[in-house]
């Protein structure tokens, strides 16, 4: 009877370990496209896509009015999902509006150009630059379906490790096994996630219809600019004001080379 009461909780917490990884590691499903017959309003037309970075600090009003300060008149049109990872800001493109996060909308807008802020809960959670790459990739080509012109924000300078010393002991023992499986024991770093983006683009033939935003302008060094951030995670006001002049900035840039 004690053998059999053990053999049910090894196997009871194998599952839960098999369904844990499953839902944090697997891939997309690629998503079926819809047919979409709206058409573009006049004027210059903006979508953001992305995690809490999108909504915090009413981003999308600043960059407005960063654009209007340089007598640039737009309309934004944003989406943000806070703890999304790539995985679920691919498959929040394909929600039906009245669902939760969808940012189906954006795509409805057929804006010029859609800016994607993404990869801060794929490298805060560990899931490897790979997983990061290709859900990327595949929201970078549903753009360009729709012909949209993705504006890729790389992936953004925050405090990895001070993020991990605050994660619970699940957590840490999940990344540090991440690592170990995926890396042979080496943490990843920001510019491994960056590098791997840039060598698929480039692979794919993509990289001359992206637009990438270097993050690196705004801050390149988290110890260093601690007073652009809310916390590991995250901007702070001031950060937002920087960060928004960056974005008017590089729409700005595409806009003169159209």
């Amino acid at each position: 009877m004690k053998k059999k009461l053990v053999a049910s909780i090894v196997l009871l917490t194998g599952l839960v370990s098999f369904i844990y990884f499953w839902n944090k590691y697997a891939y997309a499903g690629e998503e079926n496209y819809f047919s979409s017959n709206t058409k573009p309003e006049n004027g210059l037309q903006i979508g953001i896509i992305g995690d809490s970075w999108v909504v915090r600090q009413n981003l999308d009003s600043l960059l407005q009015k960063k654009l209007l300060d340089q007598g640039i008149h737009s309309e934004i049109y944003s989406s943000g999902n806070p703890g999304a990872k790539t995985k679920r800001i691919y498959e929040n493109l394909f929600k039906e509006e009245s669902e939760e996060f969808s940012s189906k909308k954006v795509i409805e807008k057929k804006p010029d150009y859609c800016i994607i802020i993404a990869g801060v809960n794929d490298a805060a959670t560990y899931v490897g630059p790979d997983f990061y790459t290709h859900h990327m990739l595949m929201i970078i080509t549903t753009l360009l379906h729709y012909n949209i012109k993705p504006v890729v924000v790389s992936l953004p300078e925050f405090g990895a490790e001070e993020n991990f010393k605050n994660k619970n002991i699940l957590s840490s023992l999940s990344n540090r096994s991440a690592e170990l499986v995926l890396n042979g024991g080496n943490q990843f770093k920001i510019p491994n996630y960056r590098n791997a983006l840039l060598t698929e683009l480039k692979h794919d033939g993509l990289d001359k219809k992206v637009a990438i935003m270097n993050f690196d302008e705004v801050s390149s060094d988290y110890d260093k600019d601690r007073s652009l951030y809310a916390d590991p995670l995250h901007l702070n006001k001031q950060g937002y004001q920087k960060f928004s002049e960056f974005l008017a900035k590089g729409i700005i840039n595409l806009e003169n080379i159209k």
